[in-house]
C-alpha cells in the first residue's frame, strides 16, 4: 500500500507541470514571413512602390543607353572618314559615357537594394509586433518563422500565417506604414 501511494505521488508530481502548461499555453506555432510579405496589403503596397521606382530608374537608364548606342553608331559610321586623332577622341568620349552609365547603373541598383531593405525592415518590425500581440493574447509558448527556424515539416494546423496576415492588414489600416 505504501508503494502504491509513493507511485501515485510521483505520477502526480510529474503530471502537474504538464497540466499547468496545457492550461496556460496554447503551444507552438509557425509563420511564413515570405508569405506575409507577399500577400499582406502593406507588403503589396511596398512592392508596388518599389516596382514604380525601379521602372522610373530603368527609364532613365534606357535613355542613357540609347544615347550611348547613338554615339557608338556615329563613331562606327564616321570611322573611315575620321582622322586617327578624331577617332581616338570620339572613342574616349564613348568610353567616358560608358563608365558614367555603368556607375549610374550600379548606383541605381544600390539605391533599390537599400530601399528594399529599409521597407522590409519596417514591415518586419510591424509584423513582429502583430505576432507578439497574437502570441500573448492566445498564450503561445513559441512562435517560429518557417524558413528561419529551418522547419522541414510541421503540421498545417500550427501554421498561423493567414491569421497574422489578417491581423497585420487590420493593424496597417489603423496605422499605415510610411
Amino acid at each position: 500500500m505504501k508503494h502504491f501511494f509513493t507511485v501515485l505521488f510521483v505520477v502526480a508530481i510529474l503530471l502537474t507541470p504538464l497540466a499547468a502548461k496545457s492550461q496556460s499555453a496554447t503551444g507552438v506555432a509557425f509563420i511564413d514571413l515570405q508569405k506575409v510579405m507577399l500577400e499582406s496589403e502593406p507588403g503589396k503596397q511596398i512592392r508596388g512602390s518599389l516596382t514604380k521606382e525601379a521602372e522610373r530608374l530603368k527609364a532613365s537608364l534606357d535613355g542613357k543607353q540609347a544615347e550611348l548606342q547613338r554615339l557608338k553608331d556615329a563613331v562606327e559610321k564616321q570611322a573611315a572618314t575620321m582622322t586617327p586623332e578624331a577617332r581616338a577622341d570620339k572613342e574616349k568620349q564613348y568610353q567616358a559615357k560608358l563608365k558614367d552609365y555603368q556607375r549610374l547603373y550600379n548606383d541605381y541598383q544600390t539605391e533599390l537594394q537599400q530601399k528594399d531593405a529599409e521597407f522590409t525592415q519596417k514591415v518586419l518590425r510591424e509584423v513582429e509586433q502583430v505576432v507578439r500581440t497574437l502570441g500573448e493574447k492566445e498564450k503561445y509558448t513559441l512562435i517560429l518563422e518557417k524558413s528561419g527556424a529551418g522547419i522541414l515539416f510541421a503540421t498545417p494546423s500550427i501554421d498561423i500565417t493567414n491569421k497574422v496576415i489578417v491581423l497585420f492588414n487590420e493593424a496597417a489600416k489603423k496605422k499605415p506604414i510610411k
